[in-house]
């Protein structure tokens, strides 16, 4: 009789977890599954997805993943001090490749790859790169490393401004 009893509270308790399932479309395209009827689950979910579609065309692939995915692991992070750390110290890095690149280069010792300086500068350091390349006139005039490096900075550049511009975006 237990037994029976125990089935019956459990049918009565999962009762509600088996009802129908909602499936609701929002303006944007993005499909909400709820038990609950649409127009309720859209005022009771508040959805970050819902001003996506108000996102330029380019943007709309990427603005999900910035809010959704990598906003939250920021929460409580400083961004700009800490990406002003990271540039500073990679830049410093870089500004020291240049200047043992071109010691080596003047007494005639063993270079440093042009791909590992590009690395250095992808990681962040190219403001120091373009220092040293002002300051110690090196690899200034290789137009095929020039052009890479300015490609690398204009990345940068491209992406920062992404990145400020998504935060401050509407989710």
């Amino acid at each position: 009789m237990s037994r029976w009893l125990c089935a019956v509270a459990a049918l009565l308790i999962a009762a509600p977890a088996l009802g129908a399932v909602h499936t609701c479309v929002q303006p944007d395209g993005v499909v909400l599954y709820s038990d609950q009827p649409c127009s309720i689950a859209q005022r009771t979910l508040a959805l970050s997805v819902s001003n996506y579609a108000s996102y330029p065309a380019f943007l709309r692939g990427i603005a999900p993943l910035w809010h959704e995915r990598l906003q939250p692991l920021l929460v409580g992070v400083e961004l700009l001090p800490l990406l002003a750390m990271v540039y500073g110290l990679m830049s410093l890095i870089c500004f020291f490749a240049y200047y043992r690149d071109k010691q080596f280069a003047i007494k005639g010792r063993q270079r440093t790859p042009e791909a590992r300086l590009h690395l250095y500068e992808v990681l962040g350091g190219w403001p120091g790169g373009l220092l040293a390349q002002r300051l110690m006139r090196h690899k200034n005039r290789k137009l095929n490393y020039q052009r890479v490096f300015w490609l690398i900075v204009l990345l940068h550049v491209a992406l920062a401004g992404l990145v400020l511009w998504l935060m401050n975006a509407p989710a």
